[in-house]
């Protein structure tokens, strides 16, 4: 073989606190060739082998990263979804409930006032 590919080189990066792999580079393995036992092209067509390895690796690298992405975006929306389905409406009940007892005790403390009143009014 002319030419193998000797390591990827990758990143880290971080989108939206999602740790994903950034693509960096390809590094290969050329082995020496006697120009006179090889036709003109090898030369161009090896160029041609190491680009579409480097692209080969890119876009493996950009598969994994929307996989990765994909998990939290469905991730993120089931929470949205928890949110907006079940607990801003139980929040808003609660809410609405804490304010009919604040209300209910607001009036009876008025009502014992007047009772509190009365008495020292009248002398009881």
């Amino acid at each position: 073989s002319l030419i193998t590919i000797k390591s990827i080189v990758r990143s880290r990066g971080n989108i939206a606190g999602v740790i994903i792999p950034i693509f960096e580079e390809l590094t290969f393995d050329e082995q020496a060739y006697d120009l006179h036992f090889y036709p003109l092209w090898v030369d161009q067509a090896l160029e041609c082998l190491r680009e579409y390895a480097r692209l080969d690796a890119l876009i493996a690298t950009l598969a994994t990263q929307i996989k990765l992405l994909s998990n939290e975006l469905r991730t993120t929306s089931q929470r949205v979804n928890l949110f907006e389905k079940v607990k801003i409406p139980e929040a808003k009940e609660n809410i609405r409930i804490i304010g009919i007892y604040l209300g209910d005790q607001q009036t009876a403390a008025v009502v014992r006032g007047k009772i509190a009143k009365k008495k020292l009014v009248g002398g009881h």
